[in-house]
């Protein structure tokens, strides 16, 4: 729960902060939708799983009634619920009317990529002995989908390399959705089902592989 309850601390910050001709409504609720949907996916993920690892505590309940799918189901969906309420959370504080937010279109987009950020989040996990090493596998990636998108608004180059990503079609659809009307285009569609059906494949190559309790 620290990155959901982290992305709504900063954008409050942010936006008490610094000059508001600087921290848009736009730029705070990008900002604060990839911190939860990306880096409080993975973290999700990746550390709970690393931690029953380290405790030993997943080894018990695998040999117990429980199997490895009904352990995933039951953590993703607490997992989903959370993005999804922090999202919509995210909203009335970035300052932006709720009238302007095209709901159903950003409920699916952001969580859609709070759950390809979760399956990455579990491949880290699986690869992982414990929670120090979940972190340092984990940080590279945090910090590519959380900062590239916001690079894109300084350089032609990495935007058009972040809008083939999760995390760059997010905020390019939060910056379309807030500064003129949005309709859903056929690269926006397409790049999130790659990466969802990506993340999937290999989750399951990983899961298959190695199990949930891999060493």
């Amino acid at each position: 729960m620290v990155a959901p309850l982290l992305a709504i601390g900063f954008v409050l910050i942010m936006k008490m902060s610094m000059p508001k001709a600087v921290m848009t409504g736009a730029f705070l609720l990008s900002f604060g939708a990839l911190f939860n949907s990306i880096m409080g996916g993975i973290m999700m993920g990746s550390y709970p799983l690393a931690e029953e690892k380290e405790k030993n505590t997943l080894r018990v309940l695998m040999t117990s009634s429980v199997n490895g799918a009904e352990f995933i189901i039951g953590s993703i969906i607490p997992s989903i619920l959370m993005i999804i309420l922090v999202n919509i959370i995210l909203v009335p504080i970035a300052g932006i009317a709720m009238n302007k937010v095209n709901w159903p279109i950003y409920i699916i987009y952001t969580t859609l990529s709070g759950f390809i950020s979760i399956m990455i989040g579990y491949i880290v996990g699986i690869y992982s002995k414990n929670q120090m090493q979940a972190g340092n596998i984990s940080m590279p990636i945090l910090l590519i989908f959380t900062m590239t998108p916001m690079f894109q608004m300084i350089n032609k180059t990495i935007a058009n390399i972040a809008s083939f990503t999760y995390s760059g079609t997010i905020i390019n659809f939060i910056n379309d959705m807030i500064t003129k009307k949005y309709s859903p285009s056929f690269k926006d569609i397409t790049v999130l089902t790659i990466w969802t059906v990506l993340s999937v494949l290999i989750f399951i190559y990983a899961y298959t592989k190695h199990g949930l309790d891999s060493e």
